[in-house]
């Protein structure tokens, strides 16, 4: 007899953007016992989403599931049978012989087994559906179709966006669209194995349909919606006005504007969630050889102020403080390198190179190294296609919303020791002073404008980090608001932590966001590894590309003077929120069509949501054996003829076996 129902869907294709669909069909089984997605009726009455439906419900369940039923206006509603009490003398008492025994049973199989396909029917109706990704515009909270790269030059691994290349369908190439180099984020170096590169469906979500009809969407959701202009197409975005709201984009922040005309910055309430969706800058743990070896610079350096020749935003290169280890990629402070009574600080400078630096030492050409704004520059979307135009949404204003995240070895504490790290945003400097001898955090503010030497303090804490030994670090200045965390533990600053840029005078870049980012240790000595730098998600205001936007990241001044004279124009965008709708956004700002671009309106009714996605259930399989050469190719991508026939395309794999599972990227939306 049938145990229990097993639910599985190869999912609905969804659009991201402009996008299409795919239906796919939904899946009963019976259960079996190695099936891990299984959970409790009690998920079930509290509305999370199961795989496994037990079909023998208790009377408590059975209330509870009939309530939802009629919330759901369900047709019908299945009795089950209640335990005998003792007055009562339940049917059937003796056990029946031959073959009436055997009718019975199966005439439970056939009744379970129907019962199965309506339970999944309506489970996929009303709880719960499987969706399939096929654009980039959520990026890179989820994939759509897409390629995953090992950079050559750095060996660093990146995504970026193949949806271009093909067909509604996922299947027929496009003329002139095959993806010849695609642009590390690391390094910057343009990878021409990213034309042979194995491309992947986008990721298998399963979307909560049944939360919406309870309860209200809120705000930062990832929503599936029907489209406001074509109803047949499902987007997916993600949620950040409410009804009735004035909701403004610029400077890459989201605004909710007050009657009175203030702003007030929107945020996520949880850091753990914001942190989940910042977007990478630079990885110390993957330089570039060829960069080193044609005499760049390191990112990287100990550095002490100094207005000297050659400095950069008043900090000049010392050689004889932190030492860089090339093994394992950390840098080393001992005594000898320490500065007495001050701080001795390691630096990050922003010398991310260009196209003409790769192509000048392709050519052995000598290149000139010279820092630059961290951009909202995104790997997903830098791809060079059959025309060699490259995309004119690489990178082009400047996200002072960073992060800094590494590891400390604590070898020695002295007297009045003190590690430091600071962030830069303009000229409002952002630090965090940890103590090692008592675990003390204070954060600090620096208006390099008025006194750079004079910090203001902002709000105190105590952490884990205490004594010799190694801890893990993150420091975020993201939407506002100073966030800590500790050996992977967030730091609760309160409310102090939260500040109003609109109080700081304006958000222009500085000289100092050359080098946006620092480290320091006075009276210790130790080490740090495992650099890296993250940037928040930029929210562009509108379609408009400044000219020549990427050259200007390399002088602060004409960036400054480009904004002041267009901002408005190219950075700006505000909606009145009518009531009982809402806007949305995709994560992947100058990739996605949304709320800012809709012709009829810019906003999404209540009643055009289908649900809040919750997990990736399925991302792309990973293939083994394409590079040896032992993979077998499933399929091929298919091609138009010159007479408009479609055939299949032999050079242009599509599947591979075998394969195994992307366990890494399984995990809730959020």
């Amino acid at each position: 007899m049938l145990k229990g129902i097993v639910l599985w869907s190869s999912g609905t294709e969804i659009s991201t953007g402009v996008s299409r669909w795919r239906t796919e069909q939904s899946y009963v089984g019976p259960m079996l016992s190695n099936v891990w997605h299984c959970i409790s009726v009690q998920d079930i009455i509290n509305k999370e989403t199961c795989y496994c439906l037990p079909q023998n419900l208790t009377t408590r369940d059975q209330g509870t599931h009939h309530e939802e039923s009629n919330n759901m206006n369900e047709p019908a509603k299945t009795e089950t049978p209640v335990a005998p009490t003792k007055t009562e003398k339940p049917a059937e008492t003796k056990a029946s012989k031959g073959k009436p025994k055997e009718k019975e049973t199966a005439r439970e199989t056939i009744e379970s087994i129907v019962f199965a396909f309506v339970l999944a029917f309506l489970f996929r109706t009303f709880e719960a559906e499987a969706f399939v990704i096929p654009t980039g515009s959520m990026a890179p909270t989820l994939f759509g179709r897409h390629k995953d790269l090992q950079c050559e030059q750095c060996g660093y691994t990146f995504q970026f966006g193949a949806s271009s290349e093909v067909t509604r369908d996922g299947t027929v190439l496009i003329p002139n669209s095959r993806i010849h180099e695609a642009r590390c984020p690391n390094c910057r170096y343009s990878n021409p194995q990213a034309f042979e590169a194995p491309p992947f469906k986008g990721d298998r979500i399963l979307v909560n349909k049944f939360q919406y009809e309870l309860g209200t969407p809120k705000r930062f959701d990832v929503v599936v919606f029907k489209y406001p202009e074509d109803s047949k197409t499902n987007f997916i975005k993600r949620l950040v006005g409410l009804p009735g709201e004035t909701i403004r984009i610029h400077h890459g922040n989201l605004y909710r504007v007050a009657e009175n005309g203030r702003e007030e910055i929107l945020r996520k309430s949880d850091p753990n969630k914001q942190r989940v969706i910042q977007i990478p800058v630079y990885n110390d743990n993957f330089p570039s050889l060829g960069l080193q070896e044609a005499g760049w610079p390191n990112r990287w350096a100990g550095v002490e102020r100094t207005n000297a020749e050659g400095s950069i935003a008043g900090w000049s290169e010392t050689p004889n403080t932190w030492k860089l280890n090339e093994e394992n990629r950390s840098y080393q402070l001992t005594k000898e390198g320490q500065k007495p009574n001050q701080p001795t600080w390691l630096r990050y400078r922003h010398f991310a190179p260009k196209d003409s630096t790769w192509i000048s030492i392709e050519a052995n050409d000598p290149v000139e190294a010279n820092p630059r704004l961290i951009g909202d520059f995104c790997g997903y979307n830098t791809i060079v296609e059959d025309t060699l135009r490259r995309s004119s949404t690489d990178e082009l204003f400047w996200v002072g919303d960073l992060n800094v995240t590494g590891s400390v070895e604590i070898d020695e504490i002295q007297e009045g020791a003190n590690f430091t790290i600071e962030l830069t945003e303009g000229i409002h400097w952002y630090r965090c002073h940890l103590n090692p001898s008592t675990g003390d955090a204070r954060l600090v503010r620096v208006e390099a404008g008025l006194n750079p030497d004079e910090e203001i303090e902002i709000a105190t804490a105590k952490t884990s980090f205490k004594g010799i030994g190694s801890h893990s670090f993150w420091f975020a200045n993201v939407d506002d608001r100073l966030c800590l965390w500790i050996d992977d533990d967030l730091i609760d600053f309160g409310e102090e932590a939260n500040y109003e840029s609109s109080e700081l005078h304006g958000m222009m870049p500085d000289a100092s966001d050359y080098t946006p980012v620092g480290i320091a240790m006075q009276g210790m000595t130790g080490s740090v590894s495992d650099l890296r730098i993250l940037r928040d998600i930029y929210y562009r205001g509108s379609g408009i590309s400044l000219e020549n936007g990427e050259l200007l990241l390399d002088n602060v001044s004409e960036w400054q003077r480009a904004y002041r004279n267009h901002g408005k124009e190219i950075d700006f965008f505000e909606v009145q929120i009518p009531e009982d709708n809402f806007f949305v956004l995709g994560d992947n700002s100058p990739m996605s069509s949304d709320g800012r671009f809709w012709e009829s309106t810019h906003t999404v009714p209540r009643q055009a949501f289908v649900g809040k996605a919750f997990y990736i259930y399925w991302p792309h399989a990973i293939p083994m054996g394409v590079e040896s050469g032992y993979a077998v190719t499933l399929s091929y991508h298919k091609k138009f003829t010159r007479q408009g026939e479609i055939v299949t395309d032999r050079s242009y794999p599509l599947h591979y076996a075998p394969f195994y599972p992307n366990f890494w990227r399984m995990k809730r939306i959020r």
